[in-house]
């Protein structure tokens, strides 16, 4: 094998980019079979190695209209013995001297190393495009086909995760879908190495089968490798091992494949999409192959990312492509969790700013961090407190508490559903800058049901007095904790039954969607905003003080006591709007909070009289 060694010495990024820009690109029309040409690429640490290359044809409209792929026998270093290799995909392949595009497809389980390789001129003109990515253009489906009920609620907003989650799942593009008989029969795109570092082991295990699905390999290992342990990576060149960086941090996760071409600064790679997003801002960053994992189905490359190059500003279906230089910016993340058992601890890691990946990679960086340092198993309450920093100061605050069940499970859903559904909003891109949470776990059932509440001052009150309400909760152990509420009668509450519902996030929430009878619709970025905040917490008990009377919601808006007059102008045809008629009057919403996951409600009959 040839093999070419790279100096220790780091150049300036200019020089780097003025040489491998130079150079021929060879013409599809110009390839014939029987050709022979060299590749090159990274079989281990930072060096790039030469293998033989023999076209065997073209293949017009292989894998769209107008969209060719050259076939090729590739022979040379381990090739024998792995076939091609995940991680190969952008290898650039030369036929005197010219480049004629870069390793990007093969078959699945075959015996011979042979692959598809994407023409340059076709990666080059798919990455010309610099039009933006619309914010909702990914999440169509995120609200549901019939949106959600009026007023959100905690249960809907981490459900909305679940729907980018089955959308990022592709159709048969990777080849996944064929029959399994035809699975090894078809060239597909080379798998992409996507490197776990810092995760949990059961989080893994639950998102692999995720990123599989989406054509990735999978591996938990060591993603990232500081300077200091891998030494000084030489400066990037078209077969040079480059890195994906989607979180950097305590935990990582990047992918990694071959740099085919560079121009002015400009880099071209993989031969094939990272995922076919568009427009994209994901760090580039050099890698290093510790070696190559040879396999039956599909040999891979076990490699690290290191240091930020620029930034990877295209994802499309015959190349990614990015600029060297400065990396994007990335949403700082910080997790703070604190438990009896190991007393405070912080972890840091970046995001990317994605309208797709972003949730997804909130919610498992989040998890692992969860799972990975309390109990998965037994009895555990976790209390999360998360603020949301967007562009220009705005935040969303959620905070809840969660017992029994699946708590980490819940807590990581909370905070990746706001994310997908400010992806989803028609209003305007929002950029997420930063997200800071603070769990607090307890190794025990912090679960209540609320077994009495009666008025502590008799049923009988006067405009203007304020009673108060006492509310009984029985624990998960039998004990009974007592919480008390004030009840303001206001000055103006005409003489009447008055009925006060004591109860849940749950019964709260169901009470009003069935009075609402509407889809939640946010009129702009700000009532959506004012939404996500205004979630109803777990660990609250509330309280609404009603009486008969004429009112209506209008717009998703409580307007109490309307006179019918106004009532039937509001009703009237042409006014626009939603409009709901409402027998009874809303005089009083309050809540406590509790130190308990509380469920149950009950109601009392309030006399007010003068």
């Amino acid at each position: 094998m040839r093999h070419r060694w790279f100096s220790n010495v780091v150049l300036a990024i200019p020089l780097a980019c003025a040489s491998a820009g130079a150079g021929e690109l060879l013409d599809l029309d110009d390839v014939r079979p029987g050709m022979k040409g060299t590749g090159r690429t990274v079989f281990e640490g930072a060096r790039i190695d030469e293998f033989d290359v023999r076209i065997l044809g073209v293949l017009h409209n292989a894998i769209g209209p107008k969209q060719s792929m050259i076939l090729a026998r590739l022979e040379g270093g381990p090739l024998a013995e792995t076939g091609v290799i995940a991680g190969m995909s952008g290898s650039p392949v030369f036929i005197d001297g010219k480049l004629v595009g870069a390793v990007a497809y093969a078959f699945p389980f075959g015996k011979e190393a042979i692959a598809g390789i994407t023409p340059i001129a076709e990666m080059l003109e798919a990455t010309r495009v610099q039009t933006p990515r619309a914010a909702s253009a990914r999440f169509p489906q995120a609200l549901g086909p019939g949106g959600l009920a009026a007023p959100l609620d905690r249960e809907a907003v981490a459900a909305i995760f679940a729907r980018p989650r089955r959308a990022i799942v592709p159709g048969a593009f990777r080849g996944e879908a064929l029959p399994s008989r035809l699975a090894g029969a078809a060239l597909t795109p080379l798998a992409v190495p996507l490197v776990f570092s810092g995760f949990d082991p059961a989080t893994f295990e639950w998102v692999r089968d995720l990123f599989s699905s989406m054509g990735f390999t999978p591996i938990l290992g060591s993603g990232a490798a500081s300077s200091d342990a891998l030494g000084p990576l030489p400066d990037v060149e078209p077969g040079a091992a480059v890195g994906v960086s989607l979180i950097e941090g305590d935990l990582e996760l990047s992918a990694t494949g071959t740099i085919t071409h560079i121009d002015q600064g400009r880099v071209y790679a993989f031969g094939h999409p990272f995922y076919n997003l568009g427009p994209i801002r994901f760090p580039m960053k050099k890698a290093y192959v510790y070696s190559v994992f040879p396999s039956v189905q599909s040999s891979w490359k076990i490699a690290a990312v290191g240091e930020s190059i620029g930034t990877v500003e295209q994802d499309r279906t015959t190349a990614i492509a990015g600029r060297l230089g400065a990396p994007p910016p990335m949403i700082d993340t910080r997790v703070t969790l604190l438990s009896p058992r190991s007393g405070e601890r912080t972890f840091r890691f970046r995001l990317v700013k994605d309208e797709l990946f972003t949730p997804v990679l909130a919610y498992v960086s989040v998890l692992s961090v969860l799972q990975g340092h309390e109990r998965a198993f037994g009895t555990t309450t976790l209390r999360l407190d998360a603020r949301l920093t967007l562009e220009g100061g705005r935040e969303i605050r959620v905070q809840d508490l969660f017992a029994a069940a699946q708590p980490a499970q819940r807590a990581a859903a909370l905070l990746a559903g706001p994310l997908a559904l400010l992806a989803a909003n028609d209003f305007q891109h929002v950029a997420v800058d930063a997200i800071d949470i603070a769990v607090v776990a307890e190794e025990e059932n912090r679960s209540a049901t609320i077994v009495r509440a009666w008025a502590e001052h008799g049923t009988r009150l006067k405009p203007g007095a304020t009673g108060s309400v006492k509310i009984v909760l029985r624990t998960h152990r039998g004990g009974f904790v007592t919480h008390s509420l004030p009840l303001p009668i206001p000055v103006s509450a005409p003489p009447g039954t008055y009925d006060l519902l004591v109860g849940d996030a749950a019964t709260f929430n169901a009470l009003e969607q069935r009075e609402m009878q509407q889809a939640f619709v946010p009129r702009d970025l700000g009532q959506l905003l004012r939404a996500l905040n205004e979630l109803r917490s777990g660990n609250r008990v509330y309280a609404r003080l009603t009486r008969p009377g004429q009112g209506a919601i209008v717009g998703g808006t409580y307007l109490p006591g309307l006179p019918a007059s106004v009532l039937s102008v509001l009703r009237a045809p042409g006014q626009g709007g939603s409009v709901v008629p409402l027998r009874t009057t809303p005089v009083w919403t309050g809540h406590v909070s509790t130190d308990h996951a509380v469920s149950g409600a009950r109601r009392l009959r309030i006399d007010v009289e003068h």
